[in-house]
């Protein structure tokens, strides 16, 4: 599993960095769109394998297939970004991408038992995830522009993802207890609201991480556009 994380993670980060370094030296709008699309649709088509995986293992119900992993809405929100430019699915892919699926592809909670083929789906898509968003923010240089949608996205899909596991007993978000394999998680409470609310703060503090670099430009760019006038 170590060889296929790796490949992974150098897929993810080496791919989009090709694509800017030759956006630099000569921009060519129909080799970086049909990267895009490229990548849009790999994700989509990973998605789709990981079903047909689960049907294969008897895994095809609602404890295990539907689409309430977190990373299951940051895929469909690159995804959409990917295809349209989408500014709200590019903010959550973002803020989730970043810190949550680049955790998955350095911290994967998947059994080391688990087949071949089910392991590379899980790093590709992660890897894909990471790549797209890179991709976004170095060629058509994308950015985030407000928190506060992040921040409501996420809200909805945890009330969404503790419902999806009170009527399935599914373990979506690892909302309803801690992965098996060692995580970050294992600092958290074992009491399960404590353990809900540590998650919410966690994932909060993150976001402020993820967006604080936009935060202090913005400020010194108005600071220096404000020296200008003066």
């Amino acid at each position: 599993m170590i060889g296929l994380q790796l490949f992974a993670i150098a897929l993810a980060v080496l791919a989009p960095l090709a694509m800017w370094a030759a956006h630099r030296r000569r921009p060519q709008p129909g080799i970086e769109r049909a990267f895009a699309l490229t990548i849009g649709i790999s994700l989509l088509l990973l998605y789709c394998a990981g079903l047909l995986e689960k049907f294969v293992d008897g895994e095809l119900d609602a404890a295990h297939a539907l689409p309430m992993q977190l990373c299951d809405w940051t895929l469909m929100a690159v995804a959409a970004a990917l295809f349209w430019r989408w500014q709200t699915c590019f903010e959550v892919a973002y803020f989730w991408g970043l810190c949550g699926s680049s955790q998955a592809l350095f911290t994967p909670a998947i059994p080391n038992e688990l087949e071949v083929l089910r392991q590379l789906t899980f790093f590709l898509d992660h890897a894909g995830i990471i790549a797209g968003i890179l991709f976004l923010l170095l060629v058509p240089r994308m950015r985030p522009r407000s928190f506060s949608r992040a921040v409501v996205w996420s809200e909805i899909y945890l009330v969404l993802a503790l419902v999806a596991n009170a009527l399935t007993g599914a373990n979506y978000g690892f909302l309803a207890h801690k992965p098996a394999q060692a995580s970050m998680l294992d600092l958290f409470s074992q009491t399960h609201a404590l353990y809900i609310a540590e998650i919410n703060i966690v994932a909060l503090v993150f976001f402020l991480a993820a967006y604080a670099p936009w935060w202090i430009a913005d400020r010194l760019r108005r600071t220096r556009r404000a020296g200008a006038v003066n």
